[in-house]
């Protein structure tokens, strides 16, 4: 087998595959505008990282919520703890009952917030991939876009 020094990796060529451009050009198929293709194709590598940034960064702000859930829960439940060993236990039942009631209504809050936050990160993704989508037709259909795009 022979040694092909064409595909070695490089920062441009991380897995050290053949140049498809090239290969493309040397098919010289009639009525294929191989570059088009081959930009089309970087555009759509380009909007999958796009939308896997939007995913990232929504996975991070989620993370982040978390923490600062954790922290103001650790907060209150010592909060709680020490106002309900300063009264009488009729005081301290109704203290335990207020903080019961805050506690649900911020846990529901939180979980609302959270929810939207994850909603809002899919929907960015999938917002990037329906445009490219939308590119990639416009370009399929005779008359109707650039082969730009």
């Amino acid at each position: 087998m022979a040694d092909n020094n064409d595909n070695e990796r490089s920062p441009t060529n991380p897995f050290g595959l053949p140049d498809f451009s090239q290969m493309f050009q040397q098919m010289q198929m009639p009525g294929v505008d191989i570059e088009a293709l081959m930009q089309q194709g970087q555009k759509n590598i380009e909007a999958v990282q796009e939308a896997n940034r939007a995913v990232a960064e929504g996975w991070q702000a989620l993370a982040q919520k978390q923490a600062e859930i954790f922290q103001q829960t650790m907060q209150q439940w010592t909060a709680n703890i020490q106002a309900s060993t300063s009264g009488s236990p009729t005081e301290n039942m109704e203290q335990q009952a207020q903080a019961a009631r805050e506690g649900f209504e911020q846990a529901l809050a939180n979980m609302r917030e959270m929810a939207q936050i994850a909603a809002d990160s899919q929907t960015k993704a999938m917002d990037i991939m329906r445009q490219r989508f939308e590119e990639n037709m416009r370009n399929m259909m005779p008359n109707t876009g650039s082969k730009e795009d």
